[in-house]
């Protein structure tokens, strides 16, 4: 297996720019491949990083170009199942006139990506592995929360480092915490947005208080408009947000996670890590869509102009 591990959600996005329509303007719907974890796992493979993804989807267009797409830019695609049985997640993005995104999902019930078994990851082998991400969103519904609760069980013996990023969307926030908290204590890094998943999550209503309802033995990676901040029990790095100028934020989250494991896997200090992710995320939003974050060679010559 590769040295990251991905696993969770792919989901194709389809865009209804509504409001252009409106306008009169010749528009059309548009297809682009989604899903956290999935656009992580991108983002890495075009960062020359060692990666693998693990999901599921549906035989159909949206399945296999999305699994087609990771494989052109290096991700492991062995554990992307493409289940005949399946219809490939949609999210219904409809754009309005002041270009604000409401996503719709499709199908509501029982969407492709959480129909991961037990036996859809057994065949992992986490001998090469040294870092597993995965997200929220993954860890509420069975199957999926708790095949990967299990797998993450069994990689936590073997010391492959876990990453959660916790993506506490407004569905999930009335369900059950069971497998959440699970994977949290196993956690060595836990990601989010301070307004949209830590202080929801803790009840809290500053990152401050937040902290205080986290096991400050993990790393805490909290992000804002203004930047990013690492806290850890001893110390904290902050990094602000590069000016660019904003096309959309897209999967900035994401981008910001591929960054960060980027750093990670280059044993470079947590503190150049949190600069990674930043700069990754910076350089995504100044494009439209979730996978135009950079190559290798962007990111580093954005660094060293900035």
């Amino acid at each position: 297996m590769s040295k990251v591990l991905c696993i969770g959600d792919a989901c194709a996005d389809i865009l209804l720019p509504y409001g252009e329509a409106l306008k009169q303007k010749d528009v059309s719907a548009s297809f682009s491949c989604g899903g956290a974890n999935a656009n992580t796992a991108y983002a890495l493979g075009k960062l020359n990083i060692d990666t693998a993804f693990a999901g599921k989807a549906g035989r159909d267009l949206y399945g296999l170009t999305m699994k087609e797409e990771l494989r052109k830019v290096g991700v492991n695609t062995d554990h992307f199942l493409i289940d005949d049985s399946l219809v490939s997640t949609q999210i219904l993005i409809v754009i309005d006139s002041n270009n604000d995104r409401f996503p719709f999902l499709m199908p509501k019930e029982d969407p492709s990506y959480l129909r991961i078994y037990p036996e859809d990851l057994s065949g992992i082998d986490l001998s090469d592995t040294e870092y597993i991400l995965t997200n929220g969103m993954m860890l509420f519904d069975d199957p999926a929360a708790s095949s990967i609760t299990s797998l993450l069980k069994e990689a936590h013996r073997q010391n492959v480092k876990i990453l959660l990023d916790i993506n506490f969307r407004i569905e999930t926030r009335n369900k059950n915490r069971k497998y959440l908290d699970q994977v949290i204590e196993l956690s060595d890094i836990i990601l989010g947005s301070i307004e949209d998943d830590f202080l929801p999550l803790t009840h809290a209503e500053s990152m401050e208080e937040a902290l205080k309802h986290l096991d400050r033995n993990r790393i805490i990676v909290a992000h804002d408009s203004k930047g990013s901040t690492v806290y850890t029990k001893e110390d904290l790095f902050h990094c602000d947000s590069y000016k660019v100028e904003v096309n959309n934020t897209v999967g900035a989250g994401d981008a910001f996670n591929a960054g960060f494991l980027y750093g990670l896997v280059r044993h470079e200090d947590l503190d150049q890590c949190n600069h990674y992710g930043c700069a990754v995320a910076a350089l995504s939003v100044t494009k439209s869509g979730a996978r135009n974050t950079p190559n290798e060679e962007e990111l580093l010559r954005f660094l060293n102009k900035n």
